[in-house]
């Protein structure tokens, strides 16, 4: 299912931007239309909901019986102390702790029993994780433990996955990130103790605003081989694509681009053209449709008062969760 499948937060903006462009040009409020815009969920341009929602819709097809235990469940990323907020979620109720909860991140669980021991399945295809996560209450066989989910020349990624020690209705998830010999952590939390039914509002929503976009090609393995990835930056003028393909002799191309490039198709200078005729396949997309997509992300993120208003409501969301 990676194989087939993108990582996709490239054609939401576009599709956000259009929409607030062609519905609020009386009123150009970005808030109220985040508010209320209604969001498009197709099985073509997928980010970490709707790939949680592909894959049991998958299994179910060839194990109907299994994939019914199988449920959404949320993630807080970077969390910076677990006890804290594990404590806050739990005092408070879930419910009430939820309008300081982030909830960026969606992916499948499915509880089990093995000899008589608690435990749970993690299947998390938005972070390409190309295996079934086995989490043992007590970290006894048959638990997955730390493993590599990517080893670049360089950056080497590990993650491990463990029972939360201060509730098990939540599963810690720790990020190992080696750079130059030097590694640095990051810890998420896992709510696991009911399915997740607010996904597409909450963590698709809070996703359209995000400053970091991507349209990402993965393999069986779960590395990202393909695609294409930018930073949402204040000053259209500023603002920059990368792109990047795997070549020959098992290399690697990776070119920063000025999106002015792709205001004009019809005026996209020759040398990108070749990259783009590149990069297309390895998306399996057609060389046009790739350019239209690179124009309209063009227009995105040149209207200035646009991008303003969404980089001001992705700092509001982030300052609401900073104590997490």
């Amino acid at each position: 299912m990676l194989e087939e499948t993108h990582y996709n937060t490239a054609n939401n903006f576009v599709d956000f931007h259009k929409t607030y462009r062609s519905t609020h040009s009386a009123d150009p409020d970005l808030r109220t239309h985040f508010q209320n815009y209604t969001i498009p969920i197709n099985r073509r341009h997928h980010m970490c909901v709707s790939l949680a929602m592909e894959i049991v819709s998958r299994l179910a097809e060839h194990y109907p019986h299994i994939a019914e235990h199988f449920y959404l469940v949320s993630c807080e990323e970077a969390v910076e102390e677990s006890e804290a907020y594990v404590n806050h979620c739990t005092e408070k109720n879930i419910e009430h702790a939820a309008p300081s909860l982030e909830k960026e991140h969606a992916l499948v669980a499915m509880q089990i029993v093995v000899g008589g021991r608690e435990g749970v399945l993690i299947l998390d295809p938005g972070y390409h994780v190309a295996r079934a996560v086995t989490v043992m209450k007590d970290q006894c066989y048959p638990h997955t433990g730390w493993f590599t989910q990517s080893d670049e020349p360089h950056c080497k990624r590990e993650y491990s996955y463990v029972l939360s020690h201060h509730s098990a209705n939540f599963i810690t998830w720790t990020e190992r990130v080696t750079r130059a010999g030097k590694q640095q952590y990051e810890m998420s939390v896992i709510y696991i103790e009911r399915p997740y039914r607010t996904a597409i509002d909450v963590t698709v929503r809070r996703n359209l605003v995000y400053n970091f976009r991507s349209l990402l090609s993965r393999d069986a393995k779960g590395r990202v081989c393909a695609g294409l990835y930018f930073p949402v930056v204040p000053n259209p003028a500023d603002a920059q694509v990368t792109l990047f393909y795997d070549s020959v002799n098992d290399t690697q191309v990776k070119q920063k681009f000025k999106f002015s490039s792709f205001k004009n198709p019809q005026q996209i200078p020759e040398n990108i053209m070749t990259h783009l005729g590149n990069l297309a396949p390895q998306l399996r997309m057609e060389q046009a449709e790739l350019i239209e997509l690179m124009s309209d992300l063009a227009d995105s993120v040149h209207d200035a008062e646009f991008i303003k208003q969404v980089l001001d409501i992705n700092h509001c969301i982030t300052e609401m969760s900073a104590d997490n």
